[in-house]
């Protein structure tokens, strides 16, 4: 029997409409909903109901399990989760029916130590908050890329640079190119700019130099702490997420809402 995942954010209340809709597009279809992965016969989807958090959570499981990653926004920006409450009905008709407009989004494999971990938006290297100035060295394959002198580095890819990136002055990139972004944070020296670089070799990152504390965040829900002797690599992962669109909005639609851009008729 087919049937979705359905994963919700933590204490959510659904509206009476994502219900009603779960209940006609899915069970009178005849496809069942289930809450772990093993209690599906043949998984057609992942449905995530909440915000970006709860999305970010649930991307590696269907990468992993190769499968579309449907996100409805219940909270208030949600580039990720970009289906509205208005468009949950079709789109959830869509993904029942198999014709959900899908795109691919490259993942990055972040390894630390014995730990490897999935991120769909970012890594980043970041002083603790009582901590001085870090130095981040980074190399690109056997390459030395640069040092990084200030409050750490984020590591992008296109999907994550609407996210933190955004905010530490990082450039918007479209998701479906092929880059990562490397974008400093406070640095100390003016000319350390942002880069888009190619994800055909890997990254290494680590520090010159003792620091107080440090922590290697992915994703925004996994933290690590990073020790002088400790080298995180970063490259592409192998295939990509499956996340389904807006059935009625595209990119820039949603960008421009998102952002507050305006739009003038010319």
């Amino acid at each position: 029997m087919p049937a979705i995942l359905l994963i919700v954010k933590h204490r959510a209340s659904l509206p009476d409409r994502i219900k009603d809709a779960l209940k006609r597009q899915f069970l009178d279809r005849g496809i069942d909903i289930v809450h772990q992965p093993e209690e599906a016969e043949e998984l057609i989807g992942i449905v995530v109901l909440g915000g970006d958090g709860t999305l970010l959570r649930s991307a590696p499981l269907a990468y992993r399990l190769d499968v579309p990653l449907l996100g409805v926004n219940l909270g208030k920006l949600g580039f990720l989760t970009e289906v509205t409450e208005e468009e949950a009905e079709k789109a959830f008709e869509d993904l029942a029916l198999g014709r959900a407009a899908i795109e691919e989004r490259l993942l990055l494999e972040v390894q630390h130590g014995e730990e490897t971990f999935l991120a769909l938006n970012e890594a980043a290297i970041l002083k603790g908050p009582l901590g001085h100035m870090i130095h981040i060295r980074v190399n690109y394959g056997a390459r030395l890329l640069s040092i990084y002198h200030g409050d750490g580095l984020i590591i992008s890819t296109p999907t994550g640079s609407t996210a933190y990136n955004l905010s530490a002055g990082g450039p918007i990139v479209h998701p479906q190119c092929d880059a990562i972004i490397l974008t400093p944070i406070c640095p100390f020296m003016l000319s350390a700019r942002p880069i888009v670089i190619s994800p055909q070799e890997e990254l290494r990152a680590s520090l010159l130099y003792k620091a107080q504390e440090v922590h290697l965040i992915v994703d925004g829900y996994v933290n690590r702490t990073l020790s002088l002797e400790e080298e995180v690599v970063i490259k592409k992962a192998p295939g990509a997420l499956k996340l389904v669109r807006s059935p009625t909005r595209d990119y820039f639609e949603i960008l421009r809402a998102k952002l507050g851009w305006a739009a003038r008729n010319v």
